[in-house]
């Protein structure tokens, strides 16, 4: 609506203008009337007074001339014209010669003293005045000047129609009107065109300034999408797929990757990328990027300097930009992007879309790491390191439920290291977590990264072994056992003694049950393990309801015995 509204006043210049041209035109008419009349009375008067000088120097020759003679001079004047008319009275008002009339229609005119430009021109010399011609059935302009002939008063009258008038008018009008209209036409075309040309810059402006709208709203939609996405991120994988969905959406097709500071602050290493695989070196040291150094972000080509980044070397000086990720006033990591050819111009809404996509992935990596941080002090053990009693127990139920839904095994080992409290009496509570942290040390170097070793309290540890065979499992087990009695550990220089460990071991689906169950079993594996001497590996057997070594090649060092049932 207000479209139409806009373009309905946008051609009232034009209609102001047309009336304008049409009240001008209705004055210049009226002026042009009275400029003609003006101009037509001074030409008259400048042809009467021609006439004058000239019937002055031949008044001797007229006053020889018999009055039709005299009627025929005026006739031949160079001032008589078809259109003008020349008249000659006398002082008593008599026509004596008439160029329009012939002799004896000039002879049957009435006076013409009472006529007002010829007693006008008697009285004052001069006289001018419009009225109709009853001889000539129209309206004339008359100018009349008094002349001494024989020192005798005379008036000459020139005179010329009216519509000789409005003709000369009704053309100079008509040029007025061809002149303003041409004018007219051509403003009117110059203020369409112009019209059309500011319509269409201005529909041209609103599209695009509706794209931009368009875009930059699809851009904020995507920022928001990334800030949500990336806070639900619970790990650095969930975080690896969201950024290579979304931040190509929002930065185009170009090359990026994320490095995240170590721990040690001497290092950083790419953790994240998208696009391309990731050209340039993916550790590094903080002193090979120049926006680390500087504190802000470093574009290595503009119109300035051609300086790339040391850890960008493999792609010699194609344009490269480097943003620091900040976080809670602490630089967490860097943002890298790869634009190709050392020709490329980053545009100024790239940069300010890297910029906020720097923002964000900061504060949600800086966050991520809060969260590992606090679940790893949440599900590990302060001394060893080992995962808790409640990583256990979610551990367990987990990796219990994908063995019975996948029909593969589980092995649960449950460790207590013998005579314990030896240590703590002999050498003190530091010597017995001395001894924790080297037994623990050496069973997350024996296991792999699918196992899970925790510390469920005091000396008491354990291992879940998924996807194992029994047998496996069980080497495992011995093969720990043995490693850690071949342990020799000092504290001060202090010689701490040997120490030994006692294995009860447990396989799903084996035995079946629960997570109480298991470990109820495995428990009792362990307790049978120490009766029968420690530094042992038992595992329970449900079948039997006896307690059993798995391994032959073990059998020399458990005595090649098969337990008493502890249940009968």
């Amino acid at each position: 609506m207000s479209m139409l509204f806009d373009k309905k006043w946008q051609y009232l210049p034009l209609v102001m203008l047309l009336i304008s041209i049409l009240g001008g035109l209705f004055f210049l008419n009226s002026s042009l009337d009275k400029w003609v009349t003006k101009t037509i009375k001074s030409h008259l008067s400048g042809l009467t007074k021609d006439v004058v000088v000239h019937i002055t120097n031949d008044q001797q020759y007229l006053a020889t001339l018999s009055s039709a003679a005299r009627h025929n001079y005026f006739s031949n004047l160079s001032q008589a014209t078809k259109d003008k008319r020349i008249t000659l009275i006398d002082a008593e008002g008599v026509v004596l010669a008439d160029t329009s009339l012939s002799y004896l229609e000039m002879i049957a005119m009435d006076n013409h003293l009472l006529r007002e430009e010829i007693a006008s021109a008697f009285k004052v010399g001069v006289g001018e005045n419009i009225h109709f011609s009853s001889a000539l059935k129209v309206d004339m302009l008359y100018v009349a000047q008094r002349v001494i002939l024989d020192n005798e008063p005379y008036v000459v009258r020139m005179a010329m129609p009216m519509d000789e008038l409005k003709t000369m008018s009704d053309e100079l009008m008509w040029i007025f009107i061809v002149l303003l209209s041409i004018s007219a036409a051509a403003m009117a075309g110059s203020s369409m065109l112009s019209a059309y040309q500011v319509n269409h810059r201005v529909a041209k402006e609103r599209e695009q300034q509706e794209e931009r709208i368009m875009h930059r709203t699809k851009e904020i939609e995507l920022l928001h999408r990334l800030a949500n996405m990336l806070a639900a991120c619970t790990s650095i994988a969930e975080t690896q797929k969201v950024v290579e969905d979304i931040v190509p959406r929002i930065l185009g097709e170009i090359n990026g990757s994320v490095a995240m500071m170590r721990a040690s602050r001497n290092q950083l290493e790419v953790k994240l990328d998208w696009g391309k695989p990731w050209p340039a070196t993916q550790v590094y040291s903080p002193n090979d990027c120049w926006a680390l150094r500087k504190g802000k972000y470093h574009l290595s080509n503009d119109d300035y300097h051609c300086l790339p980044c040391s850890h960008m070397a493999e792609l010699g000086s194609d344009q490269t930009l480097c943003i620091p990720l900040t976080a809670h006033g602490n630089t967490i990591g860097m943002l890298h992007l790869y634009f190709g050819a050392s020709s490329v111009v980053v545009d100024p809404a790239t940069l300010r879309l890297a910029f906020t996509v720097a923002e964000h992935l900061g504060l949600a990596l800086a966050n991520l790491s809060l969260q590992d941080k606090l679940r790893s002090q949440a599900l590990s053990d302060p001394l060893t390191g080992l995962y808790n009693r409640r990583h256990f127990e979610q551990s367990f139920d987990t990796l219990l439920l994908e063995a019975k839904n996948s029909q593969q095994t589980m092995t649960l080992m449950m460790l207590d290291l013998d005579h314990f409290k030896r240590f703590n009496d002999n050498f003190g509570h530091d010597a017995g977590d001395y001894v924790l942290k080297e037994v623990s040390t050496l069973i997350v170097q024996m296991i792999s990264a699918d196992d899970v070793a925790c510390r469920l309290g005091g000396e008491e540890l354990a291992v879940i072994v998924p996807n194992r065979s029994v047998e496996s499992a069980f080497e495992l087990a011995n093969r720990i056992r043995k490693q850690i009695a071949e342990l020799h550990l000092e504290l001060k220089g202090l010689s701490l003694g040997k120490v030994t460990v006692s294995i009860g071991v447990v396989n799903y689906p084996k035995v079946q049950g629960d997570r109480d169950q298991l470990v109820k079993f495995a428990d009792m594996a362990l307790y049978r393990a120490k009766e029968q001497g420690r530094d042992q590996v038992l595992a329970y057997q449900a079948s039997t309801a006896e307690y059993s070594c798995e391994e032959a090649k073990d059998k020399k060092e458990l005595g090649n015995k098969v337990v008493t049932p502890l249940l009968k």
